[in-house]
Order: structure tokens, then C-alpha cells, then sequence
């Protein structure tokens, strides 16, 4: 890349370049889906930069330079929300007013996000951003004059590193059972008589409510479920969803189609006597159409729900500029498209249509069940359809995990025989050491 093109030059430019190469989109367009790419995490391999056939298949010269660039700087911008150290006291501050604002006394921000998985995008922590807390599970109570986090066994003492202990309990309080007091318990201690505890339906699962809403009871308080989610009125500079190229996982990998493994599930809840299920978990969907993606961190997962009927036909509900025309191709015809914001009323449409409709309460959130019983939907609690065949692995998964596995182990040999030989000279210190076995894993042009 030329110097006076590694740095972008501006709106103007990229404006004049998108013209010039007949690219279907503004500006405006444009920029908004680089934040959605820039807060996906980084590509693997680190080179791939497949999300530009997301801009334009093919695109070359000037503009890619252009792209590059403006994805860098938006990038950097997403990191730049979560420094080092405990954030500002004002941020709780910032949320206790709004929380009078709307005449709530208390709310609930877990680590989750709409699929209730263990990695989650920027966008979704909630609570490292509020709090400073960044690992993987935990969940924080905000009161008008206290607020706690809680925390399992795995970060008691890295939570009293991370938060300000002058603004949250001074203590972590374990969420498992036994001396320490849990979520619930503290609820029902802390809460006054007639208080109203907040919640977003997209971020607790059906089980959760229940447990969360028995806790506020034992307090004569009430659990309410929120609009929108006050932390995201906020916070100002909350990154975007993520966006990331979605890819075929191809038969020669999956084994078999998607198209067959449709119909199969179809079957299934034929013979559970439903009409339809929810999909909320990532997994599950990628498993079911044979599709992969980058949205989050050590998954390689398209964010999406989906609906599946008897007849095997899916409702598939993602991000459209996460395809490209060959995904269209691979899906089919059994599998229709639709944006994010139709999941909603496609849940209250299979209650009007008096349908029976199964979703896990463990796992799907409770926006999920509110909406289907809004429409007048039988709602039956079951488990993903799709968990089970999704862990039976065929003859085709297993062969191909003993490949992987083989090749894994190539490339630790060969880091090893590296090791053995540059580790006495001195100088390699464990982050050199890491790098070095990526290096060696990433030469396999299969790792994804």
C-alpha cells in the first residue's frame, strides 16, 4: 500500500471512487456497514479481507485502499471503548438517571447477548462497559443508591481489580449457591417494598425471568421487563453489530446437506406434534443450513434466528449485507431471508396462524416467549430440535476431525522442533512462543 493511500483521505474521496466504480452505494451506506465490520472481530486468517466483496466483489486500486483504511479507523474506535482500568463513575451514574427517568428503581445487566452464548460481541458488553468486569459470565444490579456485581468462582479476584469498588459492593459475591450470597438472594434482600426492577427481555432467558421475578416477589418489589435497553441510551459510543462475510460450509465438510438435514428436523417436530420452532442459538443455524461466519470471537458463527416448520422450510433472520449472491445459491428455496427487525412480528404472525411452537427455556431469550403468546401462539417448551443431530457427529465429521487433528499436530511438531532449538539461545518469551505456533497453524490453508 502507497504511503499517501495507507490513512483515508475522506468522505469526498470515497464518494468520487464509488462512482467511478459503479458501486450501488452511498457513502452513508458504506460507512455504516465498515462500524458493523469494524466490530467483528478480526478476520482469520488475519489477511482475509473477504468482508470487501461485501462493499463490491472484486474491488481492486484506489477504493480498496479507501475501504481498508476507513475500516481501520472505525476499528479503532471500537477499542477505544473499553480502556484499561475501572470506567468512569459517571456511566452509572449516567444509567440510575435514566432509570428515574422512566420511573424504574433498579435494573439487570448481564453478560449476554440476544443468543445468550458465551462469546459475545462488543456491542453486548453491557457490563464490561458499565462496570469495568470483563470476563465471560457474571451480571450486575444497579439500584438507585447501590450496585453489585456478581461473579463466579473463576474471577473473584479479577473483578476486584477491574471494578470501583467505591461504586459497586466492595465484595464479589458468588453466583453459585452456598456462603456467598447470590443474585437472587441479594435481590430479595435489597430491593424496597413496591420497587421496580428493570429487565431486557432480549438479554434473559425464559428460566431467568422466572428466577429473577420469584426474587423481586420475595421483596413485595415487581421484575418489568423495559422497552429498550437503558444502557444503550447511554452509551454513546456503543459499537454496532457486528457484520461478517456469511460462507457456505461446504457438503464435502458438513457431510450432508442442508436441505436434507431440514427436512429431518421438520420430521422431528411433526412427531413432537408442533408446527414450528425457534432457533435463537448461532449454532444451531449454522449447523442446520450448512453456513459459517466471523460475527463473534473463537466461533465461527453468523449472528441470526431463525423459524423452521414441519415441511422444513426456514425463515432465516439476518443482516442481508452479510451475503453475497452465491449464499442466496447455497441457501435455496426452502429458506427466505428477512431482516433482524421482522423477527418480532414473524413470532406474533405464528401466533395468529394458532400454531403450536416449540423454544427452549434454558436458552432462547424471553422476547421469544412474550412475543409468540402476544400473538396467541401455543407455546411448548422443548429443546433445540437441533442440539442433539448437531452433536451426533456423521462418518464425514468424524473423518474429517481426525484430518484436523493430524494436521494440528504437524504444526505443534514443527513448533516444537523451532522451540527446542531457539529457547536456549535466550530472547523468546511466551508471546513470541504463541505467535510463532499461530504462525505455524495458519500455514494450513484450511484453518478457519
Amino acid at each position: 500500500m502507497s504511503e499517501h493511500l495507507s490513512v483515508y483521505q475522506g468522505d469526498d474521496r470515497l464518494a468520487v471512487l464509488l462512482q467511478d466504480a459503479g458501486v450501488p452505494m452511498g457513502v452513508a451506506d458504506v460507512r455504516d456497514l465498515l462500524s458493523g465490520v469494524a466490530a467483528a472481530p478480526p478476520a482469520v486468517p488475519p489477511a482475509d479481507e473477504a468482508w470487501l466483496d461485501l462493499v463490491a466483489p472484486g474491488v481492486v486500486g484506489a477504493l480498496r485502499e479507501q475501504l481498508v483504511a476507513l475500516k481501520s479507523e472505525l476499528a479503532e474506535g471500537v477499542e477505544d471503548c473499553f480502556p484499561l482500568g475501572p470506567p468512569p463513575a459517571e456511566r452509572i451514574a449516567d444509567l440510575r438517571a435514566e432509570l428515574r427517568r422512566r420511573g424504574v428503581d433498579g435494573f439487570i445487566v448481564p453478560r449476554t447477548d440476544e443468543h445468550q452464548g458465551e462469546y459475545v460481541p462488543g456491542r453486548a458488553e453491557r457490563l464490561r462497559w458499565l462496570t469495568g468486569f470483563s470476563g465471560s459470565a457474571g451480571v450486575a444490579i444497579v439500584l438507585a443508591d447501590r450496585a453489585a456485581v456478581f461473579v463466579d468462582g473463576r474471577y473473584t479476584l479479577q473483578v476486584l481489580d477491574e471494578v470501583d469498588r467505591d461504586i459497586v459492593e466492595p465484595e464479589p459475591l458468588s453466583m453459585r449457591s452456598g456462603a456467598n450470597k447470590t443474585p437472587w438472594d441479594w435481590i430479595a434482600e435489597t430491593l424496597t417494598d413496591g420497587a421496580k426492577l428493570g429487565y431486557d427481555p432480549w438479554l434473559l432467558t425464559e428460566s431467568a425471568v422466572d428466577r429473577y421475578r420469584k426474587a423481586a416477589e420475595r421483596a413485595n418489589a415487581e421484575l418489568v421487563a423495559v422497552e429498550d435497553n437503558p444502557v444503550d441510551v447511554v452509551w454513546l459510543d456503543q459499537p454496532s453489530a457486528p457484520i461478517s462475510r456469511v460462507v457456505a460450509h461446504d457438503t464435502i465438510y458438513a457431510g450432508v446437506a442442508a436441505s436434507e438435514k431440514r427436512r429431518e428436523i421438520g420430521k422431528v417436530l411433526a412427531e413432537a406434534n408442533v408446527d414450528a420452532a425457534v432457533l435463537t442459538m448461532p449454532d444451531s443455524i449454522a449447523w442446520l443450513l450448512n453456513i459459517r461466519g466471523g460475527d463473534v470471537g473463537h466461533t465461527p458463527l453468523p449472528l441470526s434466528f431463525a423459524v423452521i416448520r414441519t415441511d422444513g422450510a426456514v425463515d432465516l433472520f439476518i443482516d442481508p449485507r452479510k451475503l453475497t449472491p452465491d449464499i442466496a445459491a447455497h441457501l435455496g428455496n426452502g429458506v427466505s431471508v428477512r431482516p433482524p427487525a421482522e423477527f418480532g412480528p414473524a413470532l406474533e404472525a405464528l401466533g395468529e396462524q394458532c400454531l403450536r411452537v416449540r423454544a427452549e427455556a434454558a436458552t432462547a431469550a424471553s422476547y421469544v416467549f412474550e412475543r409468540l403468546r402476544a400473538g396467541g401462539a401455543t407455546v411448548v417448551k422443548g429443546a433445540d430440535p437441533c442440539a442433539l443431530p448437531k452433536a451426533r457427529k456423521n462418518p464425514l465429521e468424524i473423518e474429517g476431525a481426525r484430518h484436523a487433528h493430524i494436521r494440528d499436530g504437524a504444526a505443534v511438531t514443527r513448533f516444537l522442533a523451532w522451540l527446542a532449538e531457539a529457547a536456549p539461545k535466550g530472547g523468546v518469551t511466551e508471546i513470541d512462543a504463541a505467535e510463532k505456533l499461530r504462525a505455524f497453524r495458519f500455514e494450513n490453508d484450511l484453518i478457519r
